[in-house]
């Protein structure tokens, strides 16, 4: 019992009144910035794919899988960053406000900060990490495999159901309403074309492809249907109907999809030798320990005098994420291509952010010392 009561004790002096006010402001915060950012990137996303749905590129059943896998990648990705934002936010406003001030005079000093900022950036972390390394993974696993399937069920040859086929620079298209379910024949086939400076088309209910060993490539033979060759208006238009129809398809390859780098799980790069895929790894590493490094970043960043603002320091934060977002894909792209050590690999980022944090927090150590303030001001 007395166990029970110590142990209670201690999660209370763990979790007091200022950190679980300051736990409440950043996640709310944190919050707000996940939303909005999402709304924003998937509304382009959404633009994008129903631009491809309208394409007849994808189903709407595929484009519903590539929206939660947009939101899965997103999460995991975007939350360092909010994070960041998040405590770079709620402290400044509390430095402008002056009661960090109230805080420092109570002893809330940068290592309580720490601490409490600590609790939120494991949980975080650990979150970030598997949405990384474990669902985002699958999810682009099965997105592939679903595009793979619509793929092989809607591509007879190389030809796409259900929308216009174009080659030659628009001077052979070829339209297949459907696809028959055994695959060996197409429905509803149009087709226009140009021979010899002539225009031509050709309209049947049925046609199939056919190999011709005398002959390279395939070809399309449409059954029971009509063509019209000439231009109308002219003497030499001409229309006529056919039982058996045949015509050489240009060349049509038919389209592969392969698992992307991004959808293979990671035991499988944890256990392979290639440098592009330890790089891939690499990558998902960094987004949980960029979690702590921006944290790390953000306090001492946030730290300005009462009345002075943020907006400064808000905009050398913009700054400093773009710079570090770069390097972490340029320090990929190095580990990649064997410009870098393989032991290198992308931490080094990480570390040299949080280094910057240490810089910052020595360098204000002295800038906000009344020592040297008051040195600066009968100097002045």
């Amino acid at each position: 019992m007395l166990a029970l009561l110590r142990n209670h004790k201690e999660w209370l002096l763990l979790f007091s009144i200022i950190d679980r006010m300051l736990i409440r402001e950043v996640l709310k915060t944190l919050l707000v910035i996940v939303i909005v950012l999402l709304l924003l990137i998937l509304a382009n996303t959404m633009v994008r794919l129903l631009g491809q749905v309208a394409a007849g590129s994808i189903s709407m059943k595929v484009m519903g899988v590539l929206v939660g896998l947009n939101i899965v990648k997103l999460t995991g990705f975007i939350l360092p960053p909010a994070f960041f934002f998040s405590v770079l936010w709620v402290l400044g406003r509390m430095y402008r406000d002056s009661e960090m001030v109230a805080f420092n005079a109570a002893g809330v000093g940068l290592a309580r900060l720490y601490r409490t900022f600590f609790l939120v950036a494991i949980p975080l972390a650990v979150l970030v990490a598997v949405l990384v390394f474990e669902v985002f993974p699958q999810a682009r696993a099965y997105a592939d495999m679903l595009q793979l399937q619509e793929k092989k069920q809607f591509r007879i040859g190389g030809l796409k159901a259900g929308a216009f086929n174009e080659f030659n620079k628009g001077r052979f298209v070829i339209y297949v309403g459907h696809a028959d379910e055994a695959g060996d024949g197409l429905r509803d086939v149009f087709v226009r074309y140009v021979q010899d400076g002539e225009p031509g088309v050709l309209v049947a209910g049925r046609a199939t492809l056919t190999k011709v060993e005398e002959a390279p490539g395939q070809f399309l033979v449409l059954e029971d249907g009509h063509r019209y060759q000439g231009v109308p208006g002219k003497t030499d238009f001409s229309v006529a109907g056919f039982d058996r129809y045949g015509i050489l398809l240009p060349e049509v390859a038919t389209d592969s999809l392969s698992v992307s780098r991004a959808g293979l799980p990671t035991a499988v790069l944890l256990a392979s030798e290639d440098l592009k895929l330890k790089a891939e790894l690499q990558d998902r590493l960094a987004a949980p320990l960029s979690v702590f490094a921006l944290m790390l970043l953000s306090v001492p960043l946030a730290r300005s005098l009462p009345r002075q603002g943020v907006y400064g320091r808000l905009t050398l934060a913009v700054v400093i994420y773009a710079i570090y977002m770069n390097l972490i894909k340029l320090a990929e792209k190095w580990m990649s291509s064997g410009v870098t050590p393989e032991w290198l690999g992308v931490w080094w980022v990480p570390a040299l952010t949080a280094l910057l944090a240490v810089v910052i927090v020595r360098l204000d150590a002295v800038a906000y010392s009344p020592i040297w303030r008051r040195w600066k001001g009968r100097r002045l």
